[in-house]
């Protein structure tokens, strides 16, 4: 049973995997950065197929050789072909069996593929035109392990198709005539048909697969109050984020949230209106990561978290300060004797300016949040640049550092640390005292 059984995506309008099951599936392509996450995925499953498949090609271009050495090379146009498919293959077992895997398999293989593909079809329809018909079977078989073998998703694994059966058409023609296209043309389109409307099926299958299992593991670590992320959920994603960032040389930013004086606020006001703050300050920090590997999560009781992916420092102190001023400015205070309190803008209801690089922006509520009167946040940021020899911790423990400085400085503002603080930084070693003496 699958999780669009019992579960309807449409109940789930901020997962970005329940917007790809309701518009990704059918076109065979989600949004970039989730795109990503699968090609990585479809890689990691076909690897050892694409291992055996291409190393098995290379055992073919070595019995090649040797029989060139030992009679004569083939002439002309098909002895480019022999090479470049010896080449091709040569590259995308070398590539299968290295760390390169992972980074630049798929772009590669989009060309190589066909390469080593339409390459085979010539050489092929020149002995089938010599006389050796059974052959029409080696290209089939290559046909068929295009789809299932050469680890291509199906939009690249169509090119290829049509590569091999538009090679072999001229190449026969070329040296065989009509005659020689009959005898194999028929069977290598049969073939392909079949290859292609199984792999469109497979691949469907296996994207949706990937989208259902990923929300089912995100509505299990689901925060119930706050309807953010959990802890363990958040460190899991930034383990996968911090390598992903490190591999693609992007920037992270950690946004660490504190409400502020929030025991005040609760003793004020009740646990209900606490909740409804809590819940507030969530729904607010959900609006800031609708991108697929964007990610907020509740922290603690009433300290949240949140990572942003590929953003300058301007745009990332631009979100953190927009929160700030939307808690201060649009939280609504509970009416006497109410004790409720919930959120009257999205993130983006108020404009706000970023902190200038070692700036800290701040607002003037703190009394009234320490009087349990009003509700403010103070953020920490962290913007890094993943890299060898350090963890997502140091990227956590700067923001939380930044954190701290901006409720040391009265509360109610946004400290941003970015690349001369991390290099700085002694990760595991909170530096309170430094800070508390600065």
């Amino acid at each position: 049973m699958s999780v669009s059984d019992h579960i309807n995506p449409e109940d789930f309008p901020d997962s970005a995997y329940a917007r790809e099951l309701r518009t990704g599936v059918a076109r065979l392509r989600f949004a970039p950065e989730l795109e990503a996450l699968y090609v990585q995925a479809h890689l990691q499953r076909l690897r050892l197929r694409v291992r055996v498949w291409f190393s098995l090609n290379c055992l073919l271009a070595l019995s090649a050789i040797i029989t060139w050495v030992i009679y004569a090379p083939p002439p002309g146009l098909v002895w480019w072909a022999y090479a470049l498919a010896d080449l091709s293959a040569l590259v995308l077992a070398w590539l299968a069996w290295t760390s390169l895997y992972q980074r630049r398999y798929m772009a590669i293989a989009r060309v190589l593929v066909p390469i080593l593909g339409a390459s085979i079809a010539v050489f092929i329809a020149q002995d089938m035109a010599a006389g050796l018909g059974v052959l029409i079977g080696v290209l089939t078989i290559n046909v068929i392990a295009v789809f299932f073998f050469a680890g291509l998703l199906f939009r690249a694994a169509l090119i290829a198709t049509a590569a091999i059966l538009a090679a072999f058409t001229v190449a026969a023609m070329h040296y065989g005539g009509p005659a020689t296209t009959l005898a194999g043309l028929p069977m290598l389109l049969v073939i392909a048909i079949i290859g292609i409307v199984s792999y469109r099926d497979i691949e469907r299958s296996y994207r949706r697969n990937f989208l259902e299992s990923a929300l089912m593991a995100e509505l299990v670590a689901r925060d119930e109050l706050s309807g953010l992320m959990n802890r363990r959920a958040f460190d899991e994603h930034m383990l996968r984020l911090w390598h992903h960032a490190q591999r693609d040389r992007r920037s992270l930013a950690v946004l660490m949230v504190d409400i502020d004086h929030f025991k005040a606020y609760n003793d004020a006001h009740g646990h209900q209106a606490g909740d409804g703050a809590v819940r507030a300050v969530a729904q607010l920090l959900k609006g800031c990561t609708r991108r697929p590997l964007d990610l907020a999560a509740r922290y603690g009781g009433d300290e949240f978290v949140a990572v942003l992916y590929d953003l300058s420092r301007e745009q990332v102190g631009d979100i953190a300060e927009r929160v700030r001023r939307t808690v201060q400015e649009k939280v609504l205070q509970p009416a006497a004797g109410t004790g409720g309190a919930g959120a009257g803008a999205g993130a983006g209801g108020v404009g706000g300016t970023a902190p200038s690089a070692g700036a800290t922006s701040r607002g003037s509520t703190g009394d009234a949040a320490a009087r349990g009167t009003t509700v403010t946040v103070s953020i920490g940021v962290g913007v890094v640049m993943p890299m060898m020899g350090r963890t997502f911790q140091g990227a956590v423990q700067l923001a939380d550092e930044a954190l701290y400085e901006a409720k040391q400085a009265g509360r109610n503002r946004v400290v941003v640390k970015s690349a001369e603080d991390y290099y700085r930084l002694n990760t595991g070693s909170f530096r309170a005292s430094a800070i508390e003496s600065a």
